[in-house]
């Protein structure tokens, strides 16, 4: 049927040759403890790459202008938001069908690795006599450290859909959600562990951060996250079983992806898309609401997550110490969020109303942040410039209190992140429950392009990084107002909304 497309991406892998019984058990099984360590190898990437370590660096010393910097790295995230968006329900729809996944995912893997290999070279400009900044006149430059990071962003997008679909086959049906929920710990803890290397680093050897060593640490920071994920992601190819369908082809895979009725296609296929998701509006309207609104508020999360770092440097001036430290302490508190904030919510008022009260809340914390400047708060009301303590590093009124606030966005954003995949176990038919949680999923590739285009556009137009900012409490709050449209009983404990 038309629908094909839609249905493949979304189910797992049900016939799979290969599977080793002896590998395969709970979390300490060699099989689920590897598929978790996948993510001990590969989140270093997101965190240090994509958010807090080289952004920063790009946009200030590469460029050499936090504002124009700012709309650069969202200009990366959107194009890769772009390809991801157009290529990863394809990807997704072909794995059913498709042959060995090992091979695929080193592929992937394989363009993180050379993306951050190659960030090496994107050399900072240099100043003139007379202060005048000049772009890199070597290296990569701009639009080559540019394509490498769209590079790296896309083959984080595929490796991600590609490592969701093999914990099918990590473990046994009871244990999944534990090995699951190991991944994201493991992942969590890997980056604390890189982070604070970076802040030893850059606190015990000052020189190979800044000019004199040529930023040293910032440029390094891609190669080592290639030889962490090279290092730890062995285990995941050892002992994950390949998950393959039984004679599948990838060449098939294709075709039938693009062909009906052994014909090329494609316009058919869109068209069958549509006429899927329409019925499906028509049978499910509170499921497809949800979704609808999951497509924009986790679109504004996304955003928040990537260009935060950015942001945080450019209007704060902090350097790349401060950078390290903010990113594990958001971490520590998006752990709270996640493991403490998000069933206690849930518990009290249930799914539904935790998520609102969730973006509600983040969209009051993100504004007091976006009213945070290097001198003041509350948008200029209090001066926030001088000195609160006296340890060198956040040691302003803004700093302070920018921390604090973080410290609710990170909680709430990770509490937001897990209640909305609970909202969907409530609200999903039973029956096709794996094919909503693949739409659920493709919720978070479809339109993840929209926020850092928004912030380009807005940074590029205001020249102020926090106007550009800015766009994700539209994309937050439009979410949340979508939520209220649900009605009121829609994902109570135990309910499945019933067809209309």
């Amino acid at each position: 049927g038309g629908g094909t497309i839609m249905t493949d991406a979304t189910s797992g892998a049900r016939g799979t040759a290969g599977q080793d019984s002896k590998r395969v058990g709970g979390l300490m099984a060699p099989a689920g403890f590897s598929w978790a360590l996948f993510e001990f190898a590969r989140n270093p990437y997101f965190m240090i790459v994509v958010t807090y370590v080289f952004p920063p660096y790009f946009a200030q010393f590469v460029i050499g202008d936090p504002v124009a910097g700012q709309a650069a790295v969202a200009e990366a995230t959107k194009w890769a938001g772009v390809i991801g968006a157009i290529t990863a329900p394809i990807l997704g729809s072909m794995m059913d069908r498709g042959g060995a996944r090992k091979p695929m995912m080193a592929a992937f893997l394989c363009m993180l690795m050379i993306s951050g290999v190659a960030l090496w070279w994107s050399m900072p400009g240099s100043v003139d006599a007379q202060g005048v900044f000049h772009g890199p006149t070597g290296g990569l430059g701009v639009v080559g450290t540019m394509c490498f990071l769209v590079l790296g962003f896309v083959g984080y997008t595929y490796s991600e859909l590609m490592h969701n679909a093999m914990l099918r086959q990590s473990g046994r049906p009871e244990s999944l959600s534990q090995i699951s929920g190991a991944g994201i710990g493991l992942g969590q803890l890997a980056t604390a562990i890189c982070l604070a290397g970076v802040v030893v680093i850059a606190l015990t050897m000052p020189a190979l951060g800044g000019p004199s060593g040529d930023f040293g640490l910032q440029r390094g920071s891609g190669p080592f996250v290639a030889v962490w994920l090279l290092v730890f992601v062995i285990p995941f190819f050892l002992y994950v079983p390949d998950g393959a369908p039984v004679g599948g082809s990838w060449s098939k895979a294709a075709r039938g992806v693009f062909e009906t009725d052994g014909k090329f296609d494609p316009v058919g296929k869109i068209t069958g898309i549509a006429a899927y998701v329409r019925g499906l509006f028509k049978t499910y309207p509170e499921a497809m609401k949800y979704l609808l609104a999951c497509l924009i508020f986790k679109d504004g999360i996304t955003a928040l997550l990537a260009i935060g770092g950015v942001y945080s440097s450019g209007v704060l001036g902090w350097g790349v110490a401060e950078g390290g430290l903010y990113g594990i302490w958001a971490s520590i508190f998006g752990a709270i969020g996640g493991l403490w904030l998000a069933p206690t919510l849930d518990r009290v008022y249930g799914p539904r109303r935790a998520i609102m009260i969730e973006l509600a809340a983040l969209c009051v914390a993100f504004l007091i942040a976006l009213g945070i400047s290097k001198d003041s708060i509350l948008f200029g009301l209090v001066p926030a410039g001088h000195t609160v303590h006296g340890l060198g590093l956040f040691d302003t009124l803004a700093d302070v209190s920018y921390l604090i606030i973080i410290a609710f966005v990170a909680a709430l954003a990770a509490a937001n992140i897990a209640a909305s995949r609970h909202m969907m176990v409530t609200l999903a038919p039973k029956e096709r429950l794996s094919e909503f949680f693949g739409l659920f999923a493709l919720s978070s590739t479809a339109t993840v392009w929209i926020g850092p285009l928004l912030i380009e556009v807005f940074t590029n137009v205001s020249k102020d990084q926090r106007v550009g900012f800015s766009p994700v409490l539209l994309l937050l709050g439009a979410g949340l107002a979508l939520m209220f449209t649900l009605k009121k009983t829609t994902g109570a404990r135990g309910q499945v909304e019933p067809p209309a």
